[in-house]
């Protein structure tokens, strides 16, 4: 099983019990007063049947506070997924933080910052690349690229997760829409593995109904959930981040109560993409300061529940390129989410918003990974790391700690050492060429596109995935799709 980062430190708290008691309230109002539209006759029976006051003709549930209080105690405080191989099963939940590749439109060229189609090679590189790097737990399934080269539109998922389980041995998370999950169900039987399912919310407070047959689908097949609210904070959500919480949690807790009453005990990982709308552009303000507090209260809401959570906001920059902007953008927003305990953080290569990607991003995004997953750790307290005899021993000027076995055993456990940040010193950098971090990213991927093999799918299930994609091609073409 794949271990991701214990978190030994106190995750941070920024709302008070007083607070949050206040939030919890508001979403149980607006559940049982306003309600939440599940545009699905079987969705709206079934809550029916389980105490919900619904409408038929607005197509709208009210969900009374004892049933969201029931459908919270019955999700998971933890639950276990399993890979291709064993190494890279996991447990999510509790006090462990993975992280999750991130995922854009297309790709984006390192020298000219212009976008494009990616390649079906360069979606595999790009799979491989999450398969390499020991950070990334976990692959999105349209991701990295959902805009590619011969791929028609309502084929891209489908062509992404059969990359994945090609040329990743991880998790993947599979979307819905259009039917998808029928095939991604397929995928998963094929392969013989576990698939995060995805489910999101359509704000404000709107479950559509393909998100409700895909509960339906993904319930049957006995498989954890990916639950995300995305709210836009001044347009599908109200401005201020108290009310956009309400609104938020109040959207999460209907998803929960959905899927716990489709199948009682389900595993769930509840997830925060909220941000604001920017007034000046009518764009998302990728990781504003106020998605960071916002990100951070939802986690501690989650806690409160005792239901994993993760952010998705980290991974989703302003910057265009690959500057100082995207650095303490992404670094800032990451460390944010981790110290407030999230349980899984979306990161890894994207560099605008969900538009561009490049693998050589993921590669630098694996030095912050690495770092924030570190500081979450803590450090020992113990009398061999006190050192007070060797303290003793070293005492004073000209005392030196160089040269001691101590030093040796500790020292590399002690520090953070990035693999592609340049950490030379100034004339060493300046004698060797001025190289930036970006270079040595891109001499990484490099090696790991020339070096890194993945395990092979077995012979019978790569030959299902081809089956399985001709199925739906022939599915969406009929549904005149293709």
């Amino acid at each position: 099983m794949l271990q991701g980062f214990l978190r030994k430190i106190k995750p941070l708290n920024i709302l008070t019990n007083t607070e949050i008691q206040k939030i919890h309230e508001g979403a149980l109002h607006v559940l049982e007063r306003t309600g939440v539209n599940f545009l699905h006759d079987r969705a709206l029976e079934m809550l029916k049947k389980h105490g919900c006051s619904t409408d038929f003709n607005t197509r709208r549930a009210r969900i009374p506070g004892w049933l969201v209080e029931r459908c919270i105690d019955d999700t998971p405080v933890s639950f276990k997924m399993k890979a291709r191989i064993e190494q890279h099963d996991l447990h999510i939940g509790n006090n462990r933080l993975y992280y999750l590749s991130g995922a854009g439109l297309q790709i984006v060229d390192l020298d000219t910052w212009e976008a494009r189609p990616a390649t079906l090679k360069e979606l595999d590189e790009a799979s491989r690349v999450s398969d390499a790097l020991e950070s990334v737990h976990m692959v999105a399934d349209t991701a990295p690229y959902t805009d590619i080269v011969g791929v028609p539109p309502v084929m891209t998922s489908l062509v992404d997760v059969a990359s994945h389980l090609r040329n990743t041995t991880k998790i993947t998370i599979t979307d819905n829409g259009n039917d998808l999950e029928l095939f991604h169900i397929k995928m998963a039987a094929a392969v013989g593995v576990d698939i995060l399912a995805f489910v999101g919310s359509s704000a404000p407070l709107t479950y559509d109904e393909a998100s409700c047959q895909a509960i339906l689908r993904y319930s049957d097949a006995g498989f954890p959930f990916f639950l995300i609210s995305s709210d836009m904070m001044g347009g599908t959500g109200p401005a201020t981040i108290a009310g956009s919480l309400v609104t938020t949690i109040a959207e999460i807790l209907a998803g929960i109560v959905f899927i716990q009453v489709a199948r009682k005990g389900t595993g769930v990982i509840a997830g925060d993409y909220t941000m604001p709308l920017d007034m000046r552009t009518g764009h998302p303000g990728f990781c504003d300061m106020s998605t960071a507090l916002h990100t951070a209260a939802f986690n501690q809401i989650m806690r409160k529940y005792r239901i994993p959570s993760f952010a998705n906001c980290p991974g989703m920059g302003s910057a265009k390129t690959i500057d100082v902007q995207s650095g303490y953008e992404r670094s800032m927003s990451t460390l944010n989410a981790a110290l407030s305990g999230a349980n899984l953080i979306v990161l890894h290569g994207s560099v605008y918003g969900e538009y561009t990607y490049h693998p050589a991003c993921a590669v630098l995004d694996d030095d912050i990974a690495t770092w924030v997953g570190r500081v979450i750790e803590g450090f020992e307290i113990n009398n061999e790391t006190l050192a007070l005899d060797l303290i003793d021993e070293v005492g004073p000027i000209p005392g030196s700690y160089l040269d001691k076995p101590h030093t040796r055993t500790w020292w590399r456990s002690q520090q953070f050492i990035p693999r592609s940040a340049d950490r030379s010193t100034y004339p060493e950098w300046m004698k060797s060429g001025k190289k930036t971090a970006l270079y040595h990213a891109r001499e990484r991927l490099g090696e790991i596109l020339r070096s890194h093999r993945v395990v092979p799918l077995n012979e019978d299930a790569d030959k299902a995935l081809d089956e399985i994609l001709k199925e739906a091609e022939g599915y969406y073409r009929e549904k005149d799709l293709l």
